[in-house]
């Protein structure tokens, strides 16, 4: 289902709520004011009273009034204001000149009670009515019982009472029209975040930015800092999927220029040609290689983590991988010395020991002049801790002090005039990190290059 503009819903949302407001404002104005309208004519309606009874007279138990009375709504039979005062059965004893055709079916209240209402008469015109029911003294120590009612055409309020509805109306309009085009402004307001958001994001798909950066309030902070999780991690994978394409073709190298020095040994004769023999050594190198494409399988969806931690002996590792150097740089007749004892273990994972060990040793035998020392202890840390520190030197030309911290970082090499794409050491220096190690670069005895490996013993 298509969801509409979330400004669009706010804004209808803000409408209707503004709307059944307003209404209901409207109705409890207008209850209240037509109940105060009636409060008025019923305050004005007993004051005529009033003005009625001070001018009324019992005359032997009949209540007289004057012909012509000082209100002159009461003097015409055309005016709205009426008068009539009856006994207490309900007979008629006077009426004014303006209630002289009408007639109407009175209340009848207690004595001393005032009851105020509707009346209607026989055309259907509507009235309100004040009725007071008096204990009336008469000439002979007597007391009658008279009702005073005063009644006026509601028509006469009518035109007041649309008056104000029409100016409430018009005034909760325009209080509604405000009041919409101040939230359209607050929602444009409070939901620039959200544009901004959409922008920056079309920024990012455009290849216009690297990340959400912009300052967001604290409801999409979350939502901002989780969107640029997901952008970095996938950007991380991504290169990290590269790096481990890399990592894969230069750990082939060895075994595979081992493949060629075997070719080049049978075609020059320095090899017996027993087929068991040779397919024996073609099968070694092929495990390997296996081996290494399997590893870097595993790295690439490990997400950084060790798979295994192993008790490794080391010196059998060095061993093979020694072996197999030897056979890549036959021509360089390299000596390789090596002191370690046989006791000494390294917890890692068996490729990442390999991988460390092959490319350092291989960037020693490629480098030095004659000779290689690899050497291996245990080195205490404190605390019950302890590592193993692994060093790997060569008597070759070096590295100068300035460029010992970059030929860490990846494709960074220093000598061109050898094969390589400057991965090796950055490999070693990614996973000795990834077992919270130490790889340092140092010069050797013989002045040649010195890297020291320390991983921790767990």
């Amino acid at each position: 289902m298509v969801q509409s503009s979330l400004t669009r819903r706010l804004f209808l949302s803000a409408s209707i709520v503004i709307s059944l407001f307003l209404g209901g404002a409207a109705l409890l104005l207008d209850r209240a004011f037509s109940a105060s309208l009636e409060n008025i004519v019923r305050e004005k309606l007993r004051l005529h009273t009033y003005s009625l009874i001070t001018v009324a007279e019992n005359e032997d138990g009949k209540m007289e009034l004057p012909a012509v009375l000082a209100e002159p709504r009461f003097n015409s039979a055309d005016k709205p204001l009426l008068g009539i005062v009856t006994g207490g059965k309900g007979e008629e004893y006077w009426r004014s000149v303006s209630a002289s055709t009408l007639r109407f079916s009175l209340p009848i209240p207690d004595d001393g009670e005032w009851l105020f209402g509707h009346a209607e008469d026989r055309l259907g015109n509507q009235y309100y009515v004040s009725s007071y029911s008096t204990l009336w003294p008469d000439d002979r120590g007597g007391k009658s019982a008279f009702i005073f009612t005063v009644m006026e055409d509601m028509e006469y309020y009518q035109s007041d009472l649309q008056e104000y509805r029409s100016a409430m109306l018009l005034a909760l309009l325009l209080v509604g029209g405000v009041l919409l085009a101040l939230q359209a402004i607050i929602l444009r307001w409070g939901l620039m975040p959200v544009r901004t958001l959409e922008a920056e994001v079309d920024a990012m798909g455009q290849g216009e930015s690297r990340s959400l950066s912009g300052r967001y309030p604290s409801e999409l902070r979350g939502l901002v800092s989780n969107v640029n999780l997901l952008i970095d991690n996938e950007r991380r994978q991504r290169e990290k999927y590269r790096d481990r394409m890399a990592d894969l073709s230069h750990s082939l190298k060895t075994p595979l220029s081992v493949l060629k020095g075997l070719e080049q040994d049978v075609t020059e004769g320095h090899l017996a040609t027993d087929p068991q023999a040779l397919l024996g050594r073609l099968n070694q190198q092929v495990d390997k290689m296996r081996g290494i494409i399997d590893y870097q399988l595993r790295q690439a969806v490990s997400a950084g983590q060790n798979i295994s931690f192993v008790a490794i002996p080391l010196a059998p590792e060095v061993l093979t991988t020694l072996d197999a150097l030897d056979k890549v740089y036959a021509h360089k007749q390299v000596v390789a010395e090596l002191e370690i004892d046989d006791d000494i273990q390294v917890f890692a994972d068996e490729g990442d020991l390999a991988e460390i060990l092959g490319n350092v040793l291989d960037n020693a035998y490629k480098y030095c002049a004659r000779k290689v020392m690899t050497r291996a202890t245990v080195v205490a840390l404190g605390s019950g801790q302890a590592s193993v520190r692994i060093t790997i030197e060569d008597d070759g030309a070096g590295v100068p002090l300035a460029k010992r911290g970059e030929i860490l970082r990846r494709g960074v090499r220093l000598d061109s005039t050898h094969a390589g794409q400057g991965f090796g050491l950055a490999i070693v220096a990614d996973i000795i990190a990834s077992y919270q190690g130490l790889v340092t670069v140092g010069e050797s005895a013989s002045g040649g290059a010195l890297f020291t490996l320390e991983l921790p013993i767990r």
